[in-house]
């Protein structure tokens, strides 16, 4: 099956223009074109507890989006043109990052309304993004390299997006007017945090993934870093579920080594065949006379 030149090609730059427009909309400036964010903002973030702190979206995003260039790259080589995986995931590809540009823009806008819209953009990635997992078949099946590396930032991007999904939905409560005192936000705060580490075991094991634990490390990380000195319990809770999910993704990663089965493409199986040995009817060998 030959997928069409044009559509690999167009995905590769509808992707990489995608994270190139999101980076340039969304990175802090001064200026005309200045994106930082306002103090109301700031403000809304901060109320969340269980937003993580912001330079931890400065470490997790360039490595889900350098992953994504690659993998948008790859599976326009004329040598991914047989790859049914790639031909699988090519819609949700495009669906994930024409959100992502809606995002982008979103979130260089500072007024409610582009707030709700960024919020309610972020909570339609996350199925897209686990559509795209599965068609990718991570978890599933064992792919060669590069594939097998490229395609662990769609396990992060997954995973980050679970995150960011707990954040947005506390945010958009907050815009539609829902304020709680702190001693009941924190108190929602123990709630909501268990209830993601939970959720966050669940769908990896399901996944058979332990590569989607590791953004969500890095959000309760960046929790516990932003509340500590403020709200040291939430904080304590955050780094406890960030110790259990290092744990249980060490753990599922040793156990999974070998639990994989192996793919092959038409063109290896034809290469092994051709490579194998013909084991013919040995002829009698006749007796001297």
């Amino acid at each position: 099956m030959k997928n069409n030149q044009v559509e690999r090609y167009g995905i590769a730059a509808l992707v990489i223009g995608s994270i190139l427009g999101t980076f340039f909309f969304s990175r802090p400036r001064k200026g005309a074109f200045r994106t930082t964010l306002a103090d109301e903002q700031q403000e809304e973030l901060d109320r969340n507890l269980t937003t993580p702190a912001n330079a931890t979206f400065g470490v997790v995003w360039p490595v889900v989006y350098t992953g994504t260039i690659g993998l948008a790259i790859h599976q326009a080589l004329p040598s991914q043109q047989n790859n049914l995986r790639y031909a699988k995931a090519r819609p949700w590809l495009a669906v994930n990052y024409v959100l992502n540009a809606l995002f982008g823009y979103f979130f260089s806008r500072q007024d409610v309304r582009s707030r709700v819209g960024a919020g309610l953009t972020t909570v339609s990635m996350l199925p897209a993004s686990l559509a795209l997992h599965q068609q990718l078949e991570i978890g599933k099946t064992e792919v060669p390299e590069p594939e097998n590396t490229l395609r662990k930032s769609i396990s992060l991007y997954a995973g980050w997006l679970t995150a960011a999904t707990v954040v947005s939905g506390a945010n958009l409560l907050q815009q539609a007017g829902f304020l709680v005192p702190k001693a009941v936000a924190r108190r929602l705060a123990y709630a909501v945090l268990s209830g993601t580490g939970g959720l966050g075991l669940i769908v990896s094991k399901r996944l058979n993934d332990p590569y989607y634990l590791t953004t969500l490390i890095a959000a309760f990380v960046g929790i516990a870093a932003k509340q500590r000195g403020k709200n040291d319990g939430v904080a304590a809770l955050a780094a406890a579920w960030a110790l259990v999910l290092t744990a249980v993704f060490t753990e599922r990663l040793r156990a999974r080594q070998n639990a994989l089965p192996v793919s092959k493409t038409v063109e290896a199986v034809t290469n092994e065949a051709d490579k194998s040995p013909v084991l013919t009817e040995a002829e009698p060998v006749s007796e001297p006379e």
